[in-house]
């Protein structure tokens, strides 16, 4: 081992509580990335047993699917990493520069002062990768099982919903991975001791003896006049101790400013999470709309969407479609369970358009369609049928004997956001024409209209047409029973009995393989199935930004300890003139207050900002308006504060037994 080698370790066994919490931060930046890496080969493994080896037709998606989100999380721990790291390694440097200064007295070039930093990464880096990865194996084996939580549940709902479909994410030791996460990790250390190390091997010798290189004081005649006002606020405020922490953190701006970066890095994940939280609730109020039925049993026929030959329209072809009076009948069946109120509503959505001339279209219609300069319009049409008892009471609450066509006068749009509702139609509507894409038509004759206020709470559902018929008959391609039974358990039995006794060959048959699908499900896990992936994202994302902000805080408590240590003689001179052991505490106490609050008044406006873009796509698609996270926003902001106070107040316990006239000769504690 040369001489630079042996200087460098010694630094290393020297400085014991920073070489600790710069290992700690490797340990964590090596566990982050070998974990996205092994999750990623466990991943690539579930998906071939699905796809095969390459994937399938779709091996571009899922590639990308796969890849993006590691690259992203990647780059996010690459340059955490490298600010904590590097802060480690520059506070390494400030702390050795007189060293540095000597050794370019006796002849040592800019070339061996930077070795001298980067063995000292690789001592560092020996130790923290191997205990790093081991970290990020247990790790990923703990990831692993709590994703297979979430989708031991979206199994047992695809069970109901979509039939032989089985989620599992294999737990993968993956020597690839491993090897791509000892590399990333072995120059993500190197890269944040070499910034540091190229540094202090440009200053200056005399300036290196001197120990210029760190602090820079600005002349008082360049000080603008909005610092002479901050400096007044805080002397009325806080006092003497207040300017004196406020000075320091202003010549010491390169020792606090990774500690805010990480800060305000921390804050800004939580508060983006915070917001897709909100967002996954927004989206499950959508799906989950208002409906006091806690069962539902679904039959749908597939389709197959083509264009006709005659026509150029595209048409759908129901193999397997179910007619109103079958519908009709099995809602008297399952009623037989336990004499329950169960509601039969059928739908087709694809075999008619209407077109309708433009005066019967409402102002408010024209508008949200963009309907401008045309004589007549084409909207699609949506087919309802009810079961007879429902049927009869919507007839009776629109004042129509029954055998009549209703038009549901109302159309809900999102507007930015927004849910609105408007009347489409007049109330002059009475025949509408309805058309095939074969070119065959009807016209059929309005006999009533039911304004919002008067359609049953069963038929607001998410997806709709804007022109809505309730009709007497018809087949349709799908029939849903609604009902809300005492024992719920023993209704989905019954229930799966009667949709298997009229549609036979559905046991332990593929999604649609028969042609169509029956099935029985509680109708929240329909919402379930569609947001579990969401839930598990977001729940990924709190634990990856909870370990990503562990490595934060290794260099949160690096900084302020090693800040308090190297201070020692200037706080021993500061008693030894009349500070107080209180006094000097306060004045730590706001230097982690003022730096906190630099994080805090920087975090929240980038991270509204990305909540506020994260928002513009999804409130284009559902009504789900943008809201200011507060919540996340003030426990973020109030824990970082409390946190920095704590690590603050723990490093000064050191001040209490130490002797002034000895650190004030030795330089430190």
């Amino acid at each position: 081992m040369n001489v630079i080698a042996k200087l460098s370790l010694s630094q290393v066994k020297k400085n014991k509580s920073r070489t600790f919490w710069a290992i700690a931060a490797i340990v964590l930046a090596t566990a982050l990335t070998t974990c996205v890496c092994s999750l990623v080969a466990s991943g690539n493994v579930m998906l071939i047993s699905f796809l095969g080896e390459d994937y399938g037709m779709y091996a571009g998606a899922y590639k990308s699917l796969l890849l993006i989100p590691a690259f992203f999380l990647g780059a996010i721990i690459f340059i955490m990493a490298v600010v904590v790291i590097s802060n480690v390694f520059r506070i390494s440097a400030g702390e050795r520069i007189s060293q540095f200064g000597t050794l370019k007295c006796v002849g040592a070039t800019g070339r061996q002062i930077i070795k001298s930093v980067l063995y000292e990464s690789i001592f560092l880096s020996v130790l923290g990768i191997p205990i790093g990865i081991l970290a990020g194996l247990c790790l990923t084996r703990g990831g692993v099982g709590v994703i297979n939580l979430f989708l031991d549940e979206l199994n047992a709902l695809s069970h109901i919903m979509i039939k032989d479909i089985y989620f599992e994410l294999k737990f993968v030791i993956s020597w690839p991975s491993i090897l791509i996460s000892a590399f990333i990790s072995l120059i993500t250390v190197s890269i944040s001791a070499w910034l540091p190390a190229r540094k202090a091997a440009k200053s200056s010798a005399i300036d290196s003896v001197r120990g210029s290189g760190e602090v820079r004081i600005r002349k008082d005649g360049k000080r603008k006049g909005i610092n002479r006002l901050t400096d007044s606020l805080i002397q009325k405020t806080f006092g003497f101790e207040g300017v004196l922490a406020k000075k320091n953190i202003s010549r010491n701006k390169r020792n606090f400013k990774a500690t805010v970066i990480t800060l305000m890095i921390g804050i800004i994940m939580f508060i983006v999470l915070g917001s897709l939280n909100g967002l996954a609730g927004g989206l499950e109020k959508i799906l989950y709309y208002a409906t006091s039925h806690t069962v539902t049993a679904d039959y749908q026929s597939a389709r197959t969407r083509r264009v006709n030959e005659n026509t150029g329209r595209w048409e759908s072809i129901y193999p397997a479609p179910i007619d109103s009076t079958l519908g009709n009948s099995i809602t008297k069946e399952l009623e037989k369970y336990d004499g329950g109120d169960v509601y039969g509503m059928g739908q087709d959505y694809d075999t008619y358009v209407a077109k309708l001339p433009a005066a019967y279209l409402s102002a408010d219609m024209l508008r949200v369609n963009e309907l401008a300069g045309q004589d007549s319009y084409e909207l699609d049409v949506e087919i309802i049928v009810l079961d007879d008892q429902h049927y009869r009471e919507v007839c009776k609450r629109a004042g129509v004997s029954e055998g009549a066509v209703i038009l549901l006068n109302h159309l809900s749009y999102n507007d930015k956001g927004y849910l609105k509702d408007i009347t489409p139609y007049s109330g002059q509507l009475q025949r509408i024409r309805l058309f095939t894409a074969d070119g065959s038509s009807r016209e059929v004759e309005i006999q009533a209209q039911l304004l919002k206020d008067e359609i049953p709470t069963e038929l607001f559902y998410p997806k709709t047409n804007p022109v809505r018929l309730i009709v007497p008959g018809a087949t349709v391609r799908g029939y849903s029973w609604m009902n809300a039974p005492r024992d719920t358990t023993g209704y989905i039995e019954y229930a799966n009995s009667v949709l298997a006794e009229h549609f036979p060959n559905q046991e332990n048959a593929d999604y649609m393989e028969s042609g169509f699908s029956a099935r029985v499900y509680m109708t929240r896990d329909y919402v379930r199935v569609m947001n579990i992936a969401i839930v598990l994202v977001i729940d990924f994302l709190y634990c990856f930004t909870v370990f990503l902000m562990l490595i934060g805080f290794t260099n949160v408590v690096s900084t302020l300890s090693t800040n308090v240590l190297m201070r020692a003689r200037e706080f021993a001179v500061l008693m030894s003139i009349g500070m107080t052991l209180e006094g000097l505490e306060k004045m730590l106490a706001l230097e982690s207050i003022l730096c906190s609050l630099r994080a805090i008044i920087l975090g929240p406006p980038i991270g509204l900002a990305l909540t506020y873009l994260i928002n513009l796509p999804i409130r284009s698609m559902f009504p789900i308006p943008y809201r200011i996270p507060a919540g996340p926003m003030l426990i973020c902001s109030a824990a970082v504060l409390v946190i920095t106070l704590v690590i603050t107040k723990a490093a000064t316990l050191k001040l209490r037994n130490q002797n002034l006239i000895e650190t004030i000769r030795a330089g430190g504690i």
